[in-house]
């Protein structure tokens, strides 16, 4: 299909259905819109409303592994829609929602006509773009960028010998650039679509020119990057100790599972099967594909290798590639169906279609075994469950958090859910366990590994207590250690704390991925402040 031929190619048929499909992302959304705000979602708000420019700059640099794009964005949409969960969440919502007509373009582009429906409605019912389009975070914005910076590309690469390509090119550099101020895995997109578009020069010959202009065109947009980069420097950013490290040889199976994120599936079977569908249509029917399938399938899988090497193993991070997994995925799934008809009716009995046999079978067999987790997947994307208890906690205890308490939050990444709902109340009357001032800015800093790190915290609590009547110890009851951070250590500050002074009452609320608890202690006249070692 050429370029040109793409608008008059879309049938009022398809408008229909694409109108549906959009209805149908709409209503699997909305439920979420209603779960109050998580710890990432409270950040994002104190990043947007800092009081100046510079200091939302300046948190961003010290606490986000995010560039500044999508809180500049937020920070103007909060100074016209005022403060709340709903508004702080709507932005991520449209994102999302917009996804799938997104997704449909550029499968359009990608030379798919009916199975351009089904890429938008893989991006409209994903349980990762449900819950995620309720995420008051930059990774719908991302993947609706990636969308638009794909579809230039392959613009680019879909043009004639003589065409003009100055629009989509610029278009290209536009929306990548914009992307990768929204979030740094924009790099990897920009990288892998170069990678992507010089094998698509191998591949096909006449798009040789136009591959290499758009190869370039990802450099200038790579730099475009470097002033923010700079200005990173000589920053102490947050740390990312919380990081698993990856064994040795560990890679290959941690690309894998990055393919697990990004196929429009929910279970370990299916993500498999589609990692290899890929491969069989990069292996098998390459020789079939156009330069936009090639481009893509080499930039999907450089960029998820990177990612994984980054330690970058969760689904929101490879949220950004998934406009482009939709879109492979309907085209192997295509080659798939095309090479079994051709087995079945004799007219192609040779090894390549064999295989295509033998793996839509293992396909078939993988959706009828993960049809249930499927299920279970979409239920808890829609079921509307909060996600943080936080909003909970701060309803009941609100009574006993009046300037008289003393809140105590451990482990410190419960600072920005807490801060969020209780922004209304005096912040020298809040500390963090590791970070005494201003938890509401999570840092992982070094201070969670300073020896006696419990005891200098209780220390540093009870003393602070002289001024108020009660202490409120927010705490996370599942606080595991992560990485080299330590934050179970939380549990044993509010085991201390339990043992040197009075509990009036403990309560603790579930959240889908924040559950909190709090107890509240009396503090004597004097307490006394422990000085032996722990």
């Amino acid at each position: 299909m050429k370029p040109r031929e793409l608008g008059r190619r879309v049938t009022a048929r398809d408008l229909v259905w694409l109108t549906v499909i959009v209805a149908v992302a709409i209503v699997l959304r909305l439920p979420g819109l209603t779960t109050g705000l998580w710890r990432d979602e409270g950040s994002t708000y104190f990043d947007a409303t800092a009081p100046t420019l510079a200091s939302a700059l300046r948190e961003i640099r010290l606490a986000e592994i995010n560039p500044p794009a999508f809180f500049l964005l937020m920070r103007g949409w909060l100074a016209l829609a005022h403060t709340s969960d709903l508004t702080m969440r709507l932005p991520a919502f449209a994102f999302g929602v917009l996804l799938a007509p997104a997704t449909y373009a550029l499968a359009r582009q990608a030379g798919l006509r009916a199975g351009a429906l089904v890429a938008a409605a893989f991006a409209a019912v994903a349980p990762a773009g449900i819950v995620l389009s309720s995420d008051a975070r930059p990774y719908t914005c991302a993947a609706l960028l990636a969308a638009l910076a794909t579809l230039a590309a392959f613009r680019v690469l879909a043009a004639s010998a003589g065409e003009p390509v100055a629009v989509p090119l610029w278009g290209y550099v536009a929306a990548t650039v914009a992307l990768e101020y929204v979030s740094y895995t924009g790099l990897l997109l920009a990288f892998g679509l170069a990678l992507g578009a010089l094998a698509a020069a191998v591949v096909a010959s006449g798009v040789r020119r136009h591959a290499v202009v758009l190869a370039a065109a990802s450099g200038v947009a790579a730099l475009a990057l470097a002033p923010w980069l700079l200005s990173l420097r000589g920053v102490e950013r947050v740390s990312p100790a919380w990081l698993v490290p990856m064994d040795r040889g560990q890679l290959i199976g941690r690309i894998f599972e990055q393919f697990g994120f990004v196929v429009p599936s929910a279970f370990m079977h299916v993500q498999f099967s589609f990692a290899l569908l890929i491969a069989f249509v990069a292996a098998v029917a390459l020789r079939r594909a156009s330069p936009m399938v090639v481009a893509g399938a080499v930039a999907l899988v450089a960029g998820l290798a990177v990612e994984a090497g980054a330690l970058l193993r969760e689904p929101r991070y490879a949220f950004v590639f998934t406009p482009l997994t939709d879109v492979l995925a309907v085209v192997a799934l295509a080659a798939l169906a095309r090479a079994c008809a051709a087995f079945v009716s004799g007219r192609e009995r040779n090894l390549r279609a064999g295989l295509a046999v033998g793996l839509a079978a293992a396909l078939a067999i993988s959706l009828v075994q993960g049809a249930r987790v499927q299920f279970s997947a979409w239920k808890h994307a829609v079921d509307g469950r909060a996600r943080s208890g936080m909003r909970a906690l701060v309803a009941d205890a609100r009574p006993d958090l009046g300037p008289r308490t003393l809140v105590v939050v451990a482990p410190d990444y419960l600072g920005p859910s807490l801060g969020y709902y209780l922004r209304d109340r005096a912040a020298e009357g809040t500390v963090g366990f590791a970070n005494a001032s201003q938890p509401e800015h999570f840092r992982c800093c070094a201070a969670w590994r300073r020896p006696a790190l419990v005891l200098t915290a209780e220390r540093e609590i009870l003393a602070r207590s002289r001024a108020f009547a009660r202490i409120a110890f927010v705490y996370d009851p599942g606080a595991v250690d992560r990485g080299t951070v330590p934050y179970s250590t939380a549990l044993d500050l509010r085991a201390r704390l339990a043992r040197d002074l009075p509990v009036l009452w403990d309560h603790r609320y579930a959240g889908a991925f924040e559950s909190v608890g709090v107890t509240l202690f009396a503090i004597p006249a004097l307490p006394a402040i422990p000085r032996t070692k722990s």
